[in-house]
């Protein structure tokens, strides 16, 4: 009975770490992406802004 306790006690702790593990691991990556995302943006606006203010005599 004991036995079956600790197993049941150490498999619930595993979980909890894999769990918080895996929460920190989606967390980092939705952070790079966003990251990503507002650095494209940015360049974007950017971009169209210096085309803008000062466009190509042609």
């Amino acid at each position: 009975m004991r036995s079956t306790l600790a197993t049941v006690i150490g498999w619930l702790l595993v979980i909890l770490v894999v769990f918080y593990a895996f929460g920190f691991i989606i967390g980092t990556l939705r952070f790079v992406l966003r990251s990503i995302i507002w650095f494209v943006v940015l360049g974007g606006l950017l971009w169209a802004w210096l085309a803008l203010k000062d466009p190509p005599k042609a």
